[in-house]
């Protein structure tokens, strides 16, 4: 393996352990929180997307200024391309894997309210600092939980091909709770394949050294079947359940890959 690969991998680990909340919890760290919320407000923005480079997840070139634009437009694309059939202006919302907040602020312009979640309390502020709006609520999933409003529509996008099962079985039961009767349900999620996805079983049964690193430390993406997608959603009280793939229908600014991907589309019963 080249030396160079080995101390970029050795790199993106320690920024991991020292930035990660826990598992997949990146930017969960107490102090990352902290150190957005107390920058000086003519260089929190800064901040923000300085401590947005550091996850896997947003930014994919070192210009974070360019990264940020990418993802509010392509959030954009998503939300005019397949959102806006299920948006209404007294609708409320929920945003699960908000992540900054850029697909939140795009909703927020045409709904009444959006819950936007994500696991991560560093995440969240810079949402906060980024997208911030009168009409969204920046939650982490326990405050969530404690909300006492009903949804019309829950989405999420890009994320809950990062859960392990038990975990996306669980969000899926707390989507439900948390929504009213006939509300609507989409998921993005990414089919195992040849272009790379694997399936979590066999990313826990590679038990090389880099891949038991990559399972406990690195971002995960695990590809699931329409058939499990299905089974997991319906377990969880939805019904009406379709699988669209998204091929075709939709252009996101920039090197995304959702479009190649596929959609649920549920009912809550």
């Amino acid at each position: 393996m080249p030396i160079a690969k080995l101390a970029r991998d050795a790199r993106n680990v320690t920024v991991a352990r020292m930035t990660c909340g826990g598992s997949q919890n990146f930017l969960g760290a107490p102090w990352v929180a902290h150190l957005v919320e107390n920058s000086p407000q003519r260089i929190r923005q800064q901040v923000a997307l300085r401590v947005l480079s550091l996850s896997p997840h947003y930014f994919y070139s070192p210009d974070i200024r360019a990264e940020a634009e990418r993802n509010r437009r392509s959030r954009q694309a998503l939300v005019e391309a397949l959102l806006s059939p299920y948006l209404s202006p007294d609708a409320r919302v929920v945003d699960y894997g908000c992540g900054p907040g850029y697909m939140a602020r795009a909703v927020a312009a045409r709904v009444r309210h959006v819950e936007a979640v994500d696991i991560s309390p560093g995440v969240l502020a810079c949402a906060r600092v980024l997208n911030g709006c009168q009409n969204i609520k920046y939650l982490t999933p326990t405050e969530f939980q404690n909300s006492p409003d009903k949804a019309d529509l829950a989405y999420s996008f890009a994320v809950i091909q990062h859960m392990r099962t038990e975990m996306l079985a669980q969000t899926l039961e707390l989507l439900a709770v948390k929504m009213r009767s006939g509300a609507m349900l989409l998921l993005h999620f990414a089919i195992p394949g040849p272009s790379g996805w694997r399936t979590e079983d066999e990313c826990k049964s590679d038990r090389s050294v880099s891949g038991r690193i990559k399972l406990h430390y690195a971002m995960n993406c695990f590809g699931r079947s329409t058939a499990e997608m299905e089974a997991l959603v319906m377990e969880s009280g939805f019904r009406e359940v379709a699988v669209h793939h998204l091929e075709g229908k939709l252009a996101i600014p920039g090197d995304d890959d959702i479009a190649q991907q596929h959609m649920l589309i549920a009912r809550r019963a």
